[in-house]
């Protein structure tokens, strides 16, 4: 069977997809980062960094893009798919997190420090840091942790 072409011509990736549908929505209502931030009440920062693919936002948040757009729950559907969206681990850690989340309990035993899914994301910046990651990996990598 042939491959798929693309037809719209956007990333197939979740948080990509996500990020450009929010640039596309804002560009073609008109809508300055500004102007948002004075309708809907979070920062301008914020909207950037969504924009930007570096931080997905809260429902909360896409909720309200959903509203101020008139898009129904098409953005609040494309965050979902982006926040579970394992391309956003590193490898090492998918196949575990597959086996977790089939699993019916979950028994830990760490003397040095809390599993992922307790570590706040303080804790999980200083560890991740430790191991080696700065700048935008280091980020992304807090965020889809404690995104989890």
């Amino acid at each position: 069977m042939p491959a798929r072409r693309v037809v719209t011509g956007r990333s197939q990736e979740p948080r990509r997809r996500f990020a450009e549908e929010l640039r596309l929505l804002r560009a073609a209502k008109g809508d300055s980062l500004r102007q948002l931030e004075e309708v809907l009440g979070w920062t301008a920062s914020t909207f950037g960094k969504m924009e930007g693919g570096q931080s997905l936002g809260s429902p909360e948040v896409v909720e309200a893009l959903d509203q101020h757009y008139g898009t129904g729950s098409m953005l609040l559907t494309l965050w979902e798919l982006a926040v579970a969206d394992p391309s956003q681990f590193k490898e090492q850690y998918r196949r575990y997190m597959e086996l977790e989340a089939a699993a019916i309990g979950l028994w830990h035993y760490g003397v040095s420090r809390p599993p992922g899914l307790l570590q706040t994301a303080g804790y999980a910046r200083e560890a991740l840091a430790a191991g080696g990651l700065t700048g935008e990996a280091l980020e992304q990598q807090v965020e889809a942790r404690v995104g989890r």
